[in-house]
Parts: C-alpha cells; structure tokens; sequence
C-alpha cells in the first residue's frame, strides 16, 4: 500500500486521541471512538472533519448511524460537536444506554447535532426520542444528558403537535 494511503487512518487516530471526553455519558467517556464511512474529507488545521455514507460512529455503549456526520474540533483539539444528516430513506439515529438506570436512550432525526460541550443532543425534522419507555416525538427535540430534560416543540404554523406517551412505572 502507497504510504499516502495510510494517511487517512494516521488522521482518524489523531481524532480519536484527540476526543476523549467526547459523545458520551460518564461511563463510556473513557472507551475509545470507531469512526466507519464510505469517505471521510479531514482537515485537521480547521478542525473540521465530514464521513459521508453509512456513517457509523461508536463510544462504549453510543452508536450513531447516518448518512453524513460532520465532527466540528474545539481549541483545545477536543470534539466540539457531532452534527448527523440521515438521508432520503433513513433518518439519523443515537443509541445509548443511560447511565442512571442503564436502560435503553434511542433518538431519530432527519438532522441531529449532538454538541459535547453542552451535553445537549438537538433532533430537528420528525424527531423521536424514546427513554425510559417513554416517547417523545415533535419537529424539535432537545435533551440534556446531564440531568436527562427533555424539551419538544413543533413547528411553528404547522398542524403538527408535540406528542408524548409515557408509560407508568413498573
């Protein structure tokens, strides 16, 4: 193989070095991040990196699956923010197991921005997020990881409304 060729893998080492604290609750923060794409466009002087096609993006018990993924480096060359795409037949989808119950978080948007600074995942266009056994559906979506608020609205002029289902306590 051209030593060229192995350029792409010596860049997403660095990203991975790079974004320890990166996409996920405490205790996956430590395990290491698995980046798959069709191709990948890395420029590492902007800290700007796009995997585009069947993107799978993996941190301990966190998977997220899209069509793109755009992850935007902080100043300190940590993961700012993940923002992932879907596409005309499969919205983006996170998956992870919460840590105060280790029971089953699964998010669906057609755009979702996970942005790690704030611990703060945005879901836009016919967005779902199932925790709990509850479902929460609406055009937005925000939750707050730290303290796992959720906070749904539709869109403006629409006739579409929030929607939830919560389920009792076993």
């Amino acid at each position: 193989m051209h030593p060229l060729n192995y350029l792409p893998h010596l860049l997403l080492t660095s990203l991975i070095t790079l974004s320890g604290s990166a996409l996920a609750l405490d205790s996956d923060r430590q395990q290491p991040i698995s980046l798959e794409a069709d191709s990948a466009v890395m420029d590492e002087a902007k800290g700007h990196y796009v995997y585009k096609g069947n993107v799978v993006v993996t941190q301990g018990s966190m998977v997220i699956s899209a069509a793109s993924v755009e992850i935007l480096m902080n100043d300190s060359d940590n993961i700012d923010s993940f923002h992932a795409i879907g596409s005309d037949t499969a919205q983006a989808h996170l998956q992870q197991t919460t840590e105060s119950d280790k029971s089953q978080l699964d998010a669906w948007a057609d755009d979702l921005v996970y942005a790690v600074a704030k611990d703060i995942i945005i879901l836009t266009g016919n967005a779902i997020l199932n925790q709990h056994g509850n479902e929460f559906s609406g055009d937005t979506i925000q939750y707050s990881i730290a303290n796992e608020k959720v906070k749904a609205s539709a869109k403006p002029g629409s006739k579409q409304r929030v929607k939830m289902i919560f389920n009792p306590s076993n």
